[in-house]
């Protein structure tokens, strides 16, 4: 076929309704011949140009930053895509027999895109990269008197489906994200280049592993406080999108209407594995703070709305008994604790002063609320932790400080110039402390 063709039938079967949240056909790999297609053809394909400036529309609702133009790292990410999902087909070993090489050839690509933190680009790239982890296909199976039939992301004909009482039709339909079928089907050699092809697109729209850091998808990818790349000599991070301020309130309010409880706990947990692999300090700081900024916005958002939404985890944690909390959640209230009493020590920056006299009310009972011993268990080794490995303000600590606790609690772990703790033997135990009482594992990847 020639590039013309490749390019129209990439449009208009797979990019345009891609973009525009439709269904879409997958056809044959394109391989990077057909990327060289595709990278062209954004610019000349009217109908195709007309679809990636409607997805500025959709970043104006996320954010104020205005996206990079859709050229090169948008076109590289739709062939990603593609090649992911034709991958994914039950029947695509049997046309091609070295199908992994299709999606290994796309994660080199999307390797070697620009590594870059503008929040520009940073937000075209999640706006495909979105939806690569979105899309979903629904098979279906019939069973009949006389036999059998499977169609996968497409309706069976008509006649199959009739008389069912007579023939005896079963018929049964299964929803499945992409990303899913992609780590399940297939031989070993194809799944492990199918997960490497979504882990390569990942680290190459952070913004996107960081929104996407309690779904499912990373929790079999893995989801880390690091990414395996530098920029300007130093490691980078998801975290480090928070840099900017219109990013990060896009971060934030994206976090609040998914359920910040579940955001912030895989960050939290992220915290305890960075902690354990000695992560720097600025990144270590910058979760531990986003984990309390999300608490304080519902703080915000209570006090104003009572009821919202939004808010509706912090009054379950608050009104319910923490000693029901999954041990993710437990976590994550233990590192708003933590956070907050180095906040009071100026260690970190939490902006209690900032709230509004219904939600300082609102405040006063979380703080309460994590006083609890089942939260404490867990705060006191990641606060002595935290205080060790994050900065010093000037002149060091010279009280000491205890997990944020009721007027009524005595409890305190010091952290100041007389803490005769560090060094390598009491990390591990303070980590290890963590560790036996929530009993979790290691981060996978």
């Amino acid at each position: 076929m020639s590039a013309s063709g490749i390019l129209t039938r990439f449009a208009r079967d797979f990019a345009i309704p891609f973009l525009m949240g439709k269904r879409c056909v997958i056809a044959d790999p394109l391989g990077k011949v057909g990327l060289a297609s595709v990278k062209h053809g954004l610019s000349i394909l009217p109908e195709l140009n007309d679809a990636c400036e409607a997805q500025f529309t959709e970043a104006a609702h996320f954010s104020d930053v205005t996206p990079a133009p859709f050229d090169h790292d948008a076109a590289t990410l739709l062939y990603a895509a593609h090649e992911l999902f034709s991958t994914t087909h039950p029947q695509a070993t049997s046309f091609y027999a070295r199908t992994h090489l299709f999606a290994k050839a796309a994660a080199q690509e999307v390797n070697a895109l620009p590594r870059t933190l503008d929040p520009s680009r940073l937000v075209t790239r999640h706006l495909v990269a979105k939806r690569m982890f979105k899309t979903t296909r629904t098979d279906v199976h019939i069973k009949w008197w006389t036999g059998n039939a499977s169609f996968f992301g497409e309706e069976p004909p008509w006649r199959l489906t009739q008389m069912p009482n007579l023939r005896r039709v079963q018929q049964q339909r299964l929803t499945q994200p992409m990303w899913r079928l992609g780590l399940q089907g297939g031989d070993e050699e194809l799944r492990v280049a199918r997960q490497a092809l979504m882990v390569a697109v990942l680290d190459a729209s952070p913004l996107t592993r960081l929104l996407m850091a309690a779904d499912p998808v990373q929790k079999h990818l893995g989801f880390s406080l690091l990414l395996p790349w530098k920029l300007d000599g130093k490691r980078a991070s998801p975290l480090d999108v928070l840099e900017s301020r219109a990013l990060a309130r896009a971060v934030c309010d994206s976090m609040l209407a998914d359920g910040f409880d579940t955001a912030g706990s895989a960050v939290a947990l992220a915290l305890l594995q960075g902690l354990r692999e000695g992560t720097s300090p600025q990144i270590l700081r910058r979760a531990a703070e986003l984990c309390t900024h999300l608490a304080l916005l519902a703080c915000h958002i209570e006090g104003e709305v009572p009821g919202a939404r939004e808010s509706r985890p912090l009054v379950a944690f608050v009104d319910g008994d923490p000693a029901a909390l999954n041990e993710a959640s437990r976590v994550y209230w233990a590192a708003v604790s933590a956070t907050l009493a180095l906040g009071q020590a100026g260690v970190l920056e939490v902006p209690v002063a900032f709230l509004g006299e219904g939600a300082a009310a609102v405040f006063q009972r979380l703080t309460r609320r994590l006083s609890h011993k089942k939260v404490a268990a867990v705060a006191e080794p990641l606060l002595r932790e935290l205080g060790r490995r994050l900065p010093k303000p000037i002149g060091q600590l010279a009280s000491s400080m205890s997990p944020i606790a009721s007027s009524s609690s005595s409890s305190s772990a010091s952290l100041g110039a007389n803490d005769s703790g560090g060094g390598v033997a009491d990390m591990a135990d303070d980590i290890a402390d963590v560790d036996t009482v929530l009993d979790i594992p290691a981060a996978p990847g």
